[in-house]
């Protein structure tokens, strides 16, 4: 780590948090078009006074501009960043702390709602690009952004967008929105994202809700949405749609490899959530082997009838349930959609409507890729120890189309540490891995352009 860079960093740190104050003040919750496209403008703005230019551009949706900037650097070798400056709702907002959009400073940590997901990496890698300007002699590679203002509510339009703007984004390599380090302070880099379908399930059975003592003569739609989910899933959580899992590219040796290195922490995942046993009793490798690489099915929400105090006897009209599937490489969520729809006409629930809310395709980056490499050389460089490397997040997000449609590898560098609480109340980062993330994107620059003037 060059010495003049970090100590350039140390004495803008305290400009740096105030930068990303200014940007977690300022809402920009997709799910409810409040304040996105203000945000947008700060985003584009903030990349403005970095040395960037930058611009809005339409992602379909009005309200969810896209921020595009570009800078050249000393060499031809181009990165793209991936963010994402939307947020998910901050409810229940009796259980935060300080209120989630007054970003708050608490022993070590940082308050309010998108200081970890997704504005922190954001200004972390600001940052990092005025420290190698101001005290590295320049920007060691050109840098690309594009920071969409939907990723919480799926991504609507990105994947049109990407292909629309393939030429102005291409790039050597893609570095997504997150990453940071695991429970024991080794910085964790990720390869890929799980797939997304959300769906909801609506059955009627009557125009109005009505006296439960009617319940011999008139259908009860709560019942038939049961006995529907029911049939998803058997005693062993197996998903039971025809074909669900015929397509699965099966985990290759490098990634079960890498899985098996991650330290086990399956103890603290589970007692940070307040659960006693995983599914399965699962343990160890496969803990982790199935929460990084297997698809599910999940009842996400369901709703009928009166949920309120007290006791009211009702017979309700409709029904509703949401379910998300998160998949792995290979599958196609109309695939699942079709074999769904399938599924219950088959088993006599035909009159169950599918609403899709959203779907988005997994994807995954090569463990033994060159650019992995690298990442994980600068982070050594940066943590002093080993980083893990971990085949995919459980979750999800658009890589897909970044890396299939311009073709480039994909991974994680960031902020974030397992106790960030991302997308619940009092959502937070720390202080000193904020400053560490910021060293390792510095790091990883300096590194991409030495490699790119070898070549």
């Amino acid at each position: 780590m060059d010495r003049a860079i970090e100590q350039y960093v140390d004495r803008h740190l305290e400009r740096t948090v105030a930068d990303l104050k200014r940007l977690a003040a300022q809402p920009s919750i997709s799910a409810q078009r409040v304040g996105v496209k203000e945000c947008g403008a700060v985003v584009a703005d903030q990349l403005r006074q970095a040395g960037f230019k930058a611009e809005l551009l339409s992602s379909g949706d009005p309200d969810y501009p896209v921020v595009v900037g570009e800078a050249e650097g000393e060499s031809d070798y181009t990165l793209l960043f991936y963010n994402h400056y939307d947020v998910q709702p901050p409810d229940p907002l009796d259980e935060w702390e300080t209120p989630p959009f007054e970003p708050t400073e608490r022993n070590g940590h940082i308050y309010g709602r998108g200081i970890s997901d997704d504005k922190g990496p954001i200004i972390a890698r600001l940052a990092a690009v005025k420290a190698l300007r101001e005290a590295g002699g320049g920007l060691p590679v050109n840098i690309k952004w594009v920071i969409e203002g939907c990723e919480e509510i799926g991504s609507p339009g990105f994947h049109d967008f990407v292909h629309r703007h393939r030429t102005r984004l291409r790039a050597d390599a893609c570095i997504w929105e997150g990453g940071g380090v695991n429970w024991d302070g080794r910085p964790l880099i990720t390869l890929g994202v799980k797939g997304l379908l959300y769906v909801e399930l609506e059955c009627d059975a009557a125009s109005t809700d009505s006296h439960s003592s009617y319940a011999p003569v008139v259908p009860n739609p709560a019942w038939r949405l049961v006995w529907a989910l029911n049939t998803l899933k058997d005693a062993n959580e197996r998903i039971q749609l025809r074909g669900f899992y015929d397509r699965i590219r099966p985990a290759l040796e490098e990634e079960l490899e890498a899985i098996r290195a991650l330290p086990d922490t399956a103890s603290q995942f589970l007692s940070n959530l307040g659960v006693e046993m995983a599914v399965g009793e699962a343990t160890g490798f496969e803990f982790r082997r199935r929460l990084i690489m297997d698809p599910t099915c999940n009842i996400a929400g369901f709703g009928s009838g009166y949920t309120g105090k007290g006791a009211k006897t009702i017979l309700p009209a409709t029904a509703k349930a949401k379910l998300d599937f998160r998949l792995v490489p290979n599958q196609d969520p109309e695939e699942i959609l079709a074999s769904l729809r399938a599924h219950l006409d088959e088993r006599g629930f035909s009159d169950i409507k599918i609403s899709v809310f959203t779907s988005e395709r997994a994807a995954r980056t090569k463990v033994t890729d060159p650019f992995v490499k690298v990442v994980a050389e600068s982070a050594r460089s940066v943590y002093g120890n080993e980083p893990y490397i971990q085949p995919s997040m459980t979750g999800t997000g658009p890589q897909y189309p970044v890396q299939e449609i311009l073709n480039v590898p994909v991974a994680s560098c960031g902020v974030d540490y397992p106790g960030n609480r991302i997308h619940a109340p009092n959502e937070n980062i720390r202080r000193d891995y904020f400053r560490l993330g910021l060293l390792h994107t510095v790091e990883l620059l300096r590194h991409l352009g030495a490699a790119a003037r070898r070549t």
